[in-house]
């Protein structure tokens, strides 16, 4: 209500960005030049829609590959911020980083703190989605230096963050719900430049440090069930695809039944990662072996490639096949999925 307020004298919504006192880079941004992806001839064809958050504008480039430009990661500093719920207020402007709708009273439950300075490390889509927390948030908590107060806004409650936090050496940041912050440091830390890629590959060596034991002697590749977490995505003919992989030595993991441990133990180093386009793709990111390949099983009505500017960055092959409609989901054509593996191979 307070932010309403502030709106109608101002008379606009200001960007919160524009309203920083200092703004400094971290790292500046670059352009690479990215391989294609790997597909079948005719994979395309098999496409009905993409992804309600995709363009072909933004995914043809990473078909094609070519120059891709990585913008910089930068710092804002905002005197004067209010956090309430899962939003961000700084005079007439209004962020939404957290995780949940707006209130007419705010939405911040408990008590309410106040600190002279903290750094938040949180954004909507890593507070919305696993494995975006995975390839987004885990290393933009890296950006504070080791002194720093850092903070986090609500987050949607994750089954593996726990663990993942363990084996990454990465602690749970204070949570904020309701809060008024003096000076307040915030983030743009969405591309793959040089200091993510630095970052990832940290957070690749503490996983390995913490599983000094594991991936003496990987699988040939891992199938990934993606199982019944998040918006369903059905392969109806999922034993048909599981049984054809096991017969070339995959092994099957379903995240869902199993510990960060248990699932990092048995992803680690292996070359190949199956899996269909989601989340659950985030399990493997710090897991696979360097220069590995993902391939990924592509529902027909919802086509993505968010992972390929990370694989692109990462070394990793990004490779796909796209289902043909099925009642209740999708069929993979299992002779597709072979032709695939072969082009990767």
């Amino acid at each position: 209500m307070k932010w309403g307020i502030k709106r109608l004298v101002s008379g606009r919504r200001a960007d919160i960005f524009d309203l920083a006192t200092r703004r400094w880079e971290i790292s500046p941004a670059e352009t690479i030049n990215s391989p294609p992806a790997v597909y079948l001839e005719d994979a395309l064809d098999h496409v009905v829609s993409l992804s309600p958050w995709r363009d072909w504008d933004s995914e043809r480039p990473f078909l094609e590959g070519g120059p891709t430009v990585h913008a910089a990661s930068e710092a804002f500093l905002i005197e004067n911020a209010e956090i309430s719920g899962a939003f961000l207020y700084c005079g007439s402007a209004k962020e939404h980083p957290g995780y949940g709708p707006q209130h007419l009273t705010g939405g911040g439950a408990g008590p309410s703190v106040s600190l002279d300075e903290a750094h938040l490390v949180s954004n909507w889509a890593s507070s919305n989605f696993f494995g975006l927390f995975m390839r987004a948030s885990l290393p933009l908590e890296m950006l504070p230096a080791k002194d720093h107060q850092v903070i986090q806004m609500r987050t949607k409650t994750y089954g593996h963050e726990e663990g993942y936090r363990d084996l990454l050496s990465m602690p749970r940041p204070q949570e904020i719900t309701r809060g008024r912050i003096k000076r307040l440091t915030i983030y743009k830390d969405f591309a793959h430049n040089a200091s993510k890629v630095e970052r990832y590959a940290e957070l690749r060596r503490r996983l390995r440090a913490n599983l000094p034991d594991a991936g003496a002697a990987p699988p040939p590749g891992v199938y990934l069930k993606r199982g019944a977490t998040g918006e369903q995505r059905v392969v109806t003919n999922e034993a048909e695809v599981e049984a054809a992989l096991a017969a070339l030595g995959f092994d099957v993991v379903e995240p869902a039944g199993l510990s960060p441990e248990e699932i990092s133990r048995r992803c680690l180093n292996t070359p190949i990662v199956v899996s269909v386009e989601g989340s659950q793709l985030g399990h493997a990111i710090y897991s696979i072996a360097d220069n590995g390949a993902f391939l990924v099983l592509q529902p027909p009505d919802r086509f993505a490639m968010a992972f390929k500017e990370f694989t692109d960055r990462r070394n990793i092959t990004f490779a796909f096949t796209v289902g043909r409609p099925a009642q209740g989901g999708f069929r993979i054509d299992v002779d597709d999925l072979l032709r695939t593996l072969d082009l990767i191979s």
